[in-house]
């Protein structure tokens, strides 16, 4: 029975192949043969055409073998051309059969016949001094056999390929459009079958994908949202200070907090291909952090000096989220250096469109590069801060360079874009 059944599936497999080839084989032949009749049909009809034109004399029209030779050698005297006079001599390629240049005299009009050997494109040249047609000079236009099955094999490979590299074309643009964010992206599986399989796997990717980002967005959401019981218990218990500057103090970090928190929620469920949408201007954001934090400065006797260029310095990115950028750099300053050391914040325009932000002091400096490395911070520190500011950056096209400025102190330039990458 499994012996019948594989013998039947063969013969159904092999019949289908043949109604897809047969038809396939018939169809480019035709394309082969038109295209280089065509070109036959082309070169026979300019070279009558030039011949009509060049015959005219104030005598009358006169096609001469000289002339004729002039026309054929005008062309490059191709292979398989030939002008034949009604009294001779043939000019270019020999002929053996006249029956068709005889048929072509007789009814004046052109016409293609196929031969032993190949097709004969055959284009009387009608005179107005012969309308008899007794004097007709006929161009002769031989295509042989391996001229009309010439680019058979190259148009069936062509056709053949073409259902190969349509579906992966279209795949490399799901892909494209999957990696900036479009996580709704799917494929028509397509071709043969296994690139049809590739594209059933990208579709089961690409839902995997969105159900996992989902759920990671639900997470850090409900995260987030367990984070207000501390919280109000803060809030609470900076209602019981004495001392009012404090209570308000730690009302206000609490409140910065919360607003923290329903922007981390807000960004954990807004779909990802809108988070590169909002464009902030950098120098409004430098100078509206760098008045917060001078409050804090003056307290530690910091000096501190902010220049920003003049108009605006357009970023891939919301006011807020640059502002906690900003902040994480300017907490990294009063976390790893002593009270009183002063720090400098500078915005410009880059290369390329980025714009520049550069943060800088006059502490010790970096140890070393692996400052960015997430985890490899040295001083106690999570090495979280510049590794978040490095993924920021880098989302918007830009980068994080670290380094020591020429007076010891810690310098770090952060380069944004104004087109978000996406990550």
């Amino acid at each position: 029975m499994r012996r019948r059944i594989a013998l039947l599936s063969l013969a159904v497999g092999s019949l289908v192949v043949i109604a897809f080839l047969i038809p396939l084989a018939i169809l480019v032949r035709n394309q082969a043969e038109n295209r280089a009749l065509s070109g036959g049909e082309t070169l026979a009809q300019s070279i009558a055409t030039t011949l009509a034109v060049s015959s005219v004399t104030p005598e009358g029209s006169v096609i001469t073998a000289e002339l004729a030779q002039g026309v054929v050698d005008a062309f490059g005297a191709p292979d398989g051309v030939t002008v034949l006079l009604p009294g001779g001599p043939n000019v270019g390629a020999p002929v053996d059969d006249l029956t068709g240049v005889q048929a072509a005299r007789q009814s004046a009009r052109a016409f293609t016949a196929f031969t032993e050997g190949g097709a004969e494109i055959l284009v009387p040249v009608l005179l107005a001094d012969d309308p008899e047609g007794g004097g007709t000079v006929v161009v002769r236009s031989f295509v042989s056999d391996a001229e009309l099955r010439k680019g058979v094999r190259m148009a069936a490979a062509d056709r053949l390929g073409r259902s190969i590299v349509m579906p992966m074309t279209e795949l490399s643009a799901a892909a494209r459009s999957l990696g900036v964010g479009d996580l709704g992206t799917r494929v028509r599986p397509a071709g043969p079958a296994e690139i049809a399989e590739v594209g059933e796997a990208f579709n089961f990717l690409a839902g995997r994908l969105g159900t996992l980002l989902s759920a990671e967005r639900e997470s850090v959401a409900d995260l987030s949202h367990r984070l207000r019981t501390p919280l109000t218990a803060l809030r609470l218990q900076a209602e019981t200070l004495s001392d009012p500057a404090e209570a308000e103090a730690l009302r206000s970090d609490v409140d910065r907090l919360e607003q923290a928190m329903d922007r981390l929620i807000e960004d954990a469920r807004r779909p990802s291909a809108e988070s590169g949408s909002q464009v902030a201007d950098l120098a409004t954001v430098v100078r509206h952090r760098a008045a917060f934090w001078k409050v804090v400065a003056d307290e530690q006797n910091r000096p501190v000096t902010v220049r920003t260029s003049g108009g605006r310095l357009p970023v891939a990115m919301d006011s807020q989220d640059l502002g906690a950028l900003l902040d994480t750099l300017i907490e990294n300053v009063f976390a790893h250096t002593p009270a009183g050391t002063g720090y400098a914040l500078s915005a410009a325009l880059g290369a390329n469109g980025t714009s520049v932000l550069v943060v800088e002091d006059d502490g010790p400096g970096f140890p070393d590069q692996s400052v960015l490395e997430r985890g490899a911070s040295a001083g106690g520190s999570t090495g979280l801060g510049l590794d978040i500011v490095r993924r920021a950056a880098e989302c918007t096209g830009g980068g994080v360079t670290v380094s020591n400025g020429p007076h010891g102190g810690a310098r770090v330039e952060v380069r944004l874009g104004a087109e978000g990458h996406g990550s």
